[in-house]
């Protein structure tokens, strides 16, 4: 970059962005004028040319770069940036050998053995640049092999030990049994403790010891039980229905009323069936109108929710509702069913509201007459996994000759692309000759060397096998085979996959884009689906805050979850059907079930399955800036934010990512005890002018998302409840003010006017997923050798309206897809 330019960046820049203020993070002053020096160096002048470009600098508060001097500026750099790219294309875009994360270690075990593992030992995944599939966090130390070792051993001894098949039986519960009786004899407690508590009251001479309490609080508290908690009980026992069956209640002291199955174990998992025959009560709420059913894995301290089902029968005419169920291999697990639940003390918090107005507590949703669980239920037997690891054993062989090919055939299929040597299978052949010698048992011998091939790097890496330079460094079919599979399946290629790139056809461009096609139309697809938009979109959020259940009772965990999945089976009926990415912008549909329909206001969505319901222009659902989830992930759990709104647009849909936060924000302490509106609060921001940039960019955004409250409800007022001293709290309403502008100047009125206004930049949008694609197929941080990459698959992607899917085929068809 010819030397005379820095007398601009002297005149108009560094009061910012020298090596003192550095301001943004970005110095100026240290920049290599020198622009080919290196791939950093490169991008922050690439940096350089996109904020002048887009006016964004200098802020329209500073003194302006002359025309002259801009245009002649903007010529030199953009001219040799292109020369840049060519020269760091070489050196940039390198793909890191990488291990397999937990997800794809998982599947690619279960592809294997048929079941899936436990990973929790197993190294963290660390994201890179937002995704668990980069190679620069994704290895592994000598010290952790153990760890792979044990999975793998363990993995094999479950699936490999199984020798009958598991009969199915049926378990009938009557939940009286336990429950009518637990809480006859808890409330017969309360009300015995209460007795000898007005016992000691009416006189004055015997102390409370000798009334059969530990001292005088405790004699107090013994009351204080009663009249808070046996109300409740007294209702519950004296209701008939419960005399054969039971009302599912929620108090302090016992909890939910939580329906258990009995422990079950099976070394292969398998599937099970759960009846429940319910009914609701007449008036019991929408939300209480559900059963939720979760699972807990002996001796963890976490539930793992398993899904909802709206009860639709009456007390008087109760149904029959059937859940299949999962379970784990190798693990004890018992199954619950109750009612809907919140995070943490949400129900509890509920409850006591409910009882300081009518003195007994909420009432019962539903009554279950009894549950059954039905299996463990296979299919076939022994497992297809299994059957092709133990294949038939030819007539006359011996028990080493199956055992050699056993390992030969296991070592070739594990190995993926890369066939195992004759001197590695060899070794495994005399390892399992020594552990017969010892005595073990044919299969116990055989575990041994199997579990040495599920351990060995050419499983647990992504081998691409490295070429001399000046030669050709293009994948092999295999290779690319490979790549492709997990990429979309984040599992290894079946078998017609694999023989399309063994005989070379897969490196023909027609080949390839069939054989995309159809693993994209696999059920295997959706864990692309929920990986990809769970890490774009840092869908972690939705899980980082509790929700108070007083302020948002319908927001609970079925609502969540329900959420959640909108995202997916948005993007998901995205790719089924070749829709435009502006469907996630803004579209006359969302993906629902009945619990998110009902969240949202929407009637006539009956069952779980989700589907597409119809919106009309003027509901503020359709799009992701209308979704529960993404509102949410703008949230503290309490309070929506504008800034964590304003940003995540500017990051995810408009491909215009703010800097980080510096580190030196100011803590609003002066406005402790003030309740004020969200704008008014980011006003408070603007006058620190380490936040005022930004701000300005940011805040006018998110301000056109203050019609949604921190779950993501829709509303036309904001209250706000801030803490004075002394414990006292003052609460204000404020009416939404949703105006704003995008940073191209472009103005809205209100949250259909962003939402109209976010969606003329699809092109923006595309090129935003196009870099994910790209960091997230490749295995590597988009880069600025990239833009080149990102620019054709745009380019590509126009052409068919910019569907998900051509930009996932153009990114698949590209050279450096195709290449190590």
């Amino acid at each position: 970059m010819p030397e005379h330019h820095r007398a601009m960046f002297e005149e108009y820049c560094y009061d910012c962005h020298d090596t003192f203020a550095e301001e943004g993070g970005v110095d100026l002053e240290k920049l290599s004028f020198n622009i080919s020096e290196d791939l950093e160096n490169a991008a922050l002048w690439q940096k350089v040319l996109d904020v002048l470009n887009s006016k964004e600098m200098p802020p329209e508060e500073e003194l302006q770069i002359a025309p002259d001097v801009k245009t002649a500026f903007l010529d030199d750099l953009s001219n040799q940036l292109v020369s840049a790219r060519d020269i760091l294309g070489d050196s940039g875009g390198v793909i890191t050998l990488r291990r397999l994360n937990r997800r794809e270690y998982q599947n690619t075990i279960e592809d294997l053995l048929g079941i899936r593992p436990d990973v929790s030992e197993l190294p963290d995944d660390q994201t890179v640049a937002g995704f668990d599939t980069q190679g620069a966090s994704l290895f592994f130390s000598s010290d952790q092999l153990e760890k792979y070792h044990a999975v793998a051993r363990n993995s094999l001894q479950l699936a490999l030990t199984s020798k009958k098949k598991p009969q199915s039986k049926t378990y009938r519960i009557e939940p009286e049994d336990t429950f009518f009786k637990t809480y006859a004899k808890k409330a017969h407690e309360f009300k015995e403790a209460a007795e000898r508590a007005i016992a000691w009251q009416s006189q004055s001479k015997k102390p409370s010891t000798e009334f059969g309490f530990i001292d005088d609080h405790d004699a107090d508290e013994a009351l204080g039980w009663y009249h808070k908690f046996f109300p409740q009980l007294a209702d519950y026992l004296k209701r008939p229905e419960n005399q054969n069956g039971t009302s599912l209640i929620s108090t302090i002291k016992q909890g939910i009323t939580r329906v258990k199955t009995p422990t079950q174990y099976q070394k292969l998992g398998g599937k099970y069936l759960l009846r429940v025959k319910a009914g609701t009560y007449k008036g019991a709420s929408d939300r209480l109108s559900y059963l939720e059913f979760t699972s807990k894995v002996e001796k963890s301290d976490s539930q793992d929710y398993l899904g909802w089902r709206k009860v639709n029968g009456t007390l008087k005419n109760p149904e029959i509702i059937e859940f299949p169920i999962e379970l784990e291999a190798g693990k004890r697990t018992s199954f619950y069913v109750h009612q809907r639940t919140h995070m943490g003390r949400g129900d509890k918090n509920i409850w006591s509201k409910v009882r300081a107005e009518n003195g007994i507590g909420p009432a019962p949703g539903i009554w279950i007459d009894w549950i059954e669980l039905e299996g463990p239920i296979h299919d076939t037997w022994p497992p297809e996994a299994v059957s092709k690891l133990l294949f038939e054993r030819p007539k006359g062989w011996s028990d080493t000759e199956y055992a050699n090919e056993v390992i030969e055939r296991f070592a070739d299929r594990a190995f993926r692309s890369q066939s195992p040597s004759p001197e590695f299978v060899s070794k495994l052949q005399g390892r399992y000759l020594q552990k017969r010698d010892a005595g073990l048992s044919f299969i116990d011998a055989l575990i041994d060397p199997l579990s040495i091939i599920l351990t060995a790097p050419s499983f647990v890496y992504m081998v691409e096998p490295a070429v001399a330079e000046g030669e050709d460094d293009s994948l092999t079919g295999s290779e690319l085979a490979v790549r492709l599979a997990y990429f979309i399946w984040s599992s290894p290629p079946d078998e017609e996959l694999m023989e399309s790139g063994e005989s070379g056809r897969l490196l023909e461009a027609d080949e390839l884009r069939y054989q995309t096609e159809r693993l994209l139309e696999d059920p295997r697809s959706a864990r692309f689906v929920q990986s990809f938009a769970h890490q774009f979109f840092e869908m972690e959020r939705l899980d980082n805050f509790e929700f108070k259940a007083l302020n948002f009772p319908t927001f609970d965990n079925a609502a969540k979850e329900s959420a959640r999945q909108e995202i997916f089976q948005t993007l998901q009926v995205m790719l089924d059907e070749e829709l435009p990415l502006k469907t996630l912008l803004k579209s006359d549909f969302i993906m629902a079930n009945d619990v998110l329909a009902e969240y949202y206001g929407i009637e006539g969505v009956t069952g779980p399955e989700f589907r597409k319901v119809a919106v009309s222009a003027k509901s503020p659902r359709g799009g992701m800036l209308g979704s529960a989830a993404v509102m949410a992930m703008g949230s503290d759990g309490n309070r929506s934010s504008p800034v964590e709104r304003g940003a995540w647009v500017l990051r995810h849909l408009l491909d215009d990512a703010p800097p980080p936060a510096p580190a030196n924000v100011p803590q609003l302490d002066r406005l402790f005890g003030t309740p004020l509106s969200s704008r008014d609060l980011q006003k408070a921001h603007m006058i620190e002018p380490q936040c005022a940039q930004c701000h300005r960019k940011i805040d006018p955004i998110g301000y056109g998302l203050q019609n949604f409250d921190a779950a993501g409800g829709w509303r036309k007022m904001e209250t706000v409840t801030a803490s004075k001293g002394g414990g006292k709290r003052v609460t204000r309403s404020f009416k939404i003010d949703p105006h704003g502008q995008l940073p191209d100047g472009t103005k809205f009125k209100n949250f259909y006017g962003l939402r109209d206004a976010v969606a003329q930049n699809e092109k923006e949008f595309a090129r935003g997923i196009s870099k994910a694609l790209i960091s997230y197929g490749l295995g590597r941080p988009y880069g600025f050798t990239d833009r080149d990459l990102a620019s054709q698959i745009v380019r590509k992607g126009r052409s068919s309206g910019y569907t998900f899917n051509s930009l996932i085929h153009a990114l698949i068809q590209s050279d450096p897809f195709q290449t190590k």
